[in-house]
């Protein structure tokens, strides 16, 4: 049994330091106070005690330093911000940097290195070499200009005696290609996407869609009546054919109500129905000047501005969204005279038209209904086709299947389009449909069946004129789903389940649920036939007359709708 030998604590030595603690070289702990009660008073001395148990061997402590938040803001340099994104840089910009030393100690800024910075200017407090204190922080001013490189792609570094960090700067330059169209032609945008449609023997499709939003084009005719804008036209050629433009979007021009003062840092404009968005440019234009700036907010008739602006600008100057844009690489000029020049610009934006989709309130079997008519000012043409494949030897008759069983039918539709607010909706939809994408219904917008006697709110069938709809196979596809309106402006979409003739002038037409109200004849706008259709091509043209007036044609296709 081990003997162990100890000192018999008096009271006064509760509370006091125990040397024993600090032989193993870590702080020294007071004793914890306590009262010997074993020893009798006034007694000390030492006092030997033998325990039933084993003591152990001494054993080495092995720690490691516990991190805190010190060591993630001390002891190096920060940099605030270190990258930096400069968007479409279209005039002189500047950011702030601030540069910290957080070492406990002085640090000596030996230099700063450049790479990339054409057109930038970086000002501080002190040029380098220059000692920073302990702890001490500084600003710093980064001016970036139009003029240098298409690309910005700068690098900063700040090289300290004890650190070194680096401040990137991208972004890329933009001018401005304020050449008004002739409106004696509309200005034309392009919206395109990209659609692999899949299609069975029995005519049923899978689409598939390869592009996120659409690509943008804007093609308009431009005369120029001077020497002075012949020449600038020619000399922007010169330098920038190959690089980016910033393009107004002059469909979408609005006129200022008043005057707009230097230094001002946001815009009263209209914003509903326009292609304003933020980390975007708006340009003002009044003649052959014309300044860009970016917008940091957009608030319902308030754009503000990141920068403020550097001119004034008078009342009734022409204020647009501007759009990243690159040049068709074979631009044609037309000299009219030694002053005069003609010519067509085509340009494909940058970005992709990512717009949200509009809320289509018409819905019948799991689709969208469009119940805008066509505009009947143009003639409207139709082809109706079928999937045949034929089998000819030449030697005797043909043999021909018709694979899918129906007919489709390929058939343009006009609209006329009044107002911002209705061009803007229309290409809501264009966005909703992304190409040949999303199929919807469509009414012809016809009187394909004519009422001849009253509908009762029960009737489960509905009679009217004999135009041989059950001589001919009755309902099947594309004539099976009826749109009945009103003169009233209520629409009623059935599915036809059956025809009976009824006599020479008479027919019967089943429908899959009653109405619910009673109608009369007179009553009915057209009972027409619609089709499940989907947009024939991923391509779309709108043509703007003006900033209020544009003109959209669509082929569409009718696709199998047994659903």
């Amino acid at each position: 049994m081990p003997i162990l030998t100890g000192a018999v604590l008096e009271s006064a030595q509760a509370g006091s330091l125990n040397p024993l603690l600090a032989q193993d070289g870590y702080s020294v702990a007071a004793i914890y106070p306590y009262t010997v009660s074993d020893t009798p008073a006034g007694i000390s001395g030492l006092r030997t005690y033998a325990p039933d148990v084993s003591v152990p061997a001494r054993r080495a402590l092995i720690g490691a330093t516990v991190p805190s938040y010190f060591d993630d803001f001390y002891y190096r340099v920060h940099l605030l911000p270190n990258r930096i994104s400069l968007g479409s840089l279209a005039s002189e910009q500047s950011r702030t940097i601030e540069v910290w030393n957080a070492y406990l100690s002085t640090n000596t800024l030996t230099a700063i290195q450049v790479q990339g910075g054409e057109g930038m200017t970086l000002l501080g407090p002190a040029p380098a070499p220059t000692v920073f204190g302990a702890n001490e922080s500084r600003l710093y001013q980064l001016s970036v200009t139009p003029n240098g490189p298409p690309t910005v792609n700068a690098r900063f570094d700040f090289e300290f005696a004890l650190d070194t960090v680096t401040l990137r700067a991208t972004g890329r330059r933009i001018v401005g290609w304020v050449f008004s169209p002739d409106w004696s032609q509309p200005v034309i945008e392009r919206l395109e996407w990209l659609t692999q449609v899949m299609e069975s023997h029995s005519g049923r499709e899978q689409r598939v869609r390869l592009r996120t939003g659409a690509r943008r084009t804007l093609e308009y005719s431009q005369l120029l009546g001077s020497h002075r804008e012949r020449v600038r036209l020619e000399n922007l050629l010169h330098a920038w054919q190959s690089r980016v433009f910033g393009l107004p979007l002059w469909q979408e021009v609005q006129l200022t109500l008043q005057a707009i003062n230097a230094g001002a840092i946001s815009l009263l404009v209209n914003t509903d129905s326009h292609d304003f968005e933020v980390g975007g440019l708006v340009g003002l234009v009044k003649g052959n000047d014309s300044e860009f700036a970016e917008i940091t907010d957009i608030q319902t008739g308030l754009l503000s501005l990141k920068s403020p602006l550097e001119r004034s600008w008078p009342a009734g100057s022409k204020l647009l969204p501007v759009k990243p844009a690159r040049l068709q690489n074979d631009l044609k000029l037309k000299y009219l005279s030694d002053a005069i020049v003609q010519t067509r610009s085509r340009f494909q934006l940058e970005e992709e038209w990512q717009v949200t989709p509009i809320a289509e309130p018409n819905q019948y079997r799991g689709f969208p209904v469009l119940m805008t008519p066509s505009n009947w000012v143009e003639d409207l043409d139709s082809e109706h086709s079928r999937k045949l494949v034929e089998l000819d030897y030449l030697t005797g008759r043909r043999a021909l299947d018709d694979l899918a069983g129906y007919g489709s039918v390929r058939r343009a539709h006009h609209w006329l389009l009044n107002g911002r607010d209705a061009i803007a909706d229309f290409r809501a939809w264009l966005a909703a449909r992304a190409g040949k994408l999303k199929p919807f219904w469509l009414p012809s917008f016809q009187a394909d069946l004519e009422l001849t006697s009253p509908i009762g709110a029960f009737d489960s069938a509905i009679t009217v004129d004999n135009r041989a709809f059950a001589a001919n196979g009755g309902a099947g596809i594309g004539r099976q789903d009826i749109v009945i309106a009103t003169t009233n402006g209520q629409h009623y979409f059935r599915r036809v389940t059956g025809v009976t003739a009824l006599t020479d002038t008479t027919e019967s037409v089943a429908i899959d649920s009653v109405l619910g109200v009673a109608i009369l004849p007179t009553q009915i706008h057209y009972i027409a036939f619609m089709k499940l259709v989907r947009l024939d091509t991923d391509a779309v043209e709108i043509a703007h007359h003006t900033d209020q007036l544009a003109e959209v044609s669509l082929t569409l296709r009718s696709i199998k709708d047994d659903t």
